[in-house]
């Protein structure tokens, strides 16, 4: 495979990965999730593939970090930032707390 096609492939798998996260999030479809991470990019003008890696990293803690850059890393943290924290608040609020730790 070259170069080229596996860089091709990386930027489709951010992007197809971006537009999974905010269909199971906003539960809507997926050109409505394309819509949103399109106008997102174009808001903080950050080049699409840049935005999507930034929304992976951001939903994902950095598991699987893609390179995004500072930009991208702060656009998707200036459009979606505020309404992961709540989720994660949230979440937090309804675990049980094991008494035997």
């Amino acid at each position: 495979m070259s170069e080229a096609h596996s860089d091709e492939s990386q930027t489709t798998r951010a992007i197809d990965m971006a537009v999974g996260i905010l269909v199971g999030w906003r539960r809507c479809s997926t050109q409505t999730a394309f819509r949103e991470l399109l106008s997102a990019s174009e808001r903080q003008q950050v080049p699409l593939f840049a935005m999507a890696g930034a929304l992976v990293n951001l939903a994902g803690r950095h598991a699987n970090a893609q390179p995004a850059g500072a930009a991208a890393e702060q656009g998707a943290q200036r459009e979606w930032g505020e309404e992961f924290l709540a989720v994660d608040d949230a979440a937090a609020k309804r675990r049980p707390v094991n008494r035997w730790l």
